[in-house]
């Protein structure tokens, strides 16, 4: 074998376990909550919006994907924390963040993260986790705290607002 051949076959075997290891934690995330979709940018602004957001508040994306939530809401609350459990869109998160002080990514398990220190969570996620979640929320957050939620309403929760499928709760 020439010197190419093993070269490209590395690359190739390198790529090979790339894809490999992000199905792997995609499907994951699948099971344990949701798969990874994008929120438009126009739904992303409603998010915001509707959240209300104060310079005191502190705010969580539970399963971040690439950070879009996390950086847009940083921009006026005092810390902006994005959860995500893939490596790969963990660390596209950082690039993305880079240089912001009052953002942080954590690469683990929403299941795993305390939201006791949390003013508001954001999720976008599916229906057969939202009563669970409902239980970590009540269980964690303090009276007063916020969730919104995209696409998904809780089961047996009173909204205070919906605009189209966006919904917004208060503990």
């Amino acid at each position: 074998m020439t010197l190419t051949t093993v070269l490209l076959l590395t690359i190739f075997a390198i790529f090979i376990a790339v894809v490999f290891l992000y199905s792997v934690y995609s499907l994951y995330a699948i099971i344990s909550g949701a798969p990874f979709v994008p929120t438009k940018k126009a739904r992303l602004k409603k998010m915001i919006k509707m959240a209300n957001l104060k310079p005191t508040d502190k705010v969580v994306d539970l399963g971040s994907g690439e950070g879009r939530i996390t950086i847009e809401a940083a921009k006026y609350c005092a810390k902006s924390i994005g959860v995500e459990i893939n490596p790969s869109l963990y660390w596209i998160s950082k690039i993305k963040a880079r240089g912001r002080k009052n953002i942080k990514f954590k690469n683990e398990s929403l299941w795993k993260t305390d939201l006791s220190d949390f003013d508001l969570v954001f999720i976008y996620f599916i229906p057969h986790r939202m009563e669970k979640l409902a239980k970590k929320i009540k269980k964690e957050m303090k009276p007063g705290s916020r969730i919104i939620s995209h696409a998904f309403a809780f089961p047996d929760w009173q909204y205070l607002q919906k605009d189209d499928n966006i919904y917004l709760y208060e503990i």
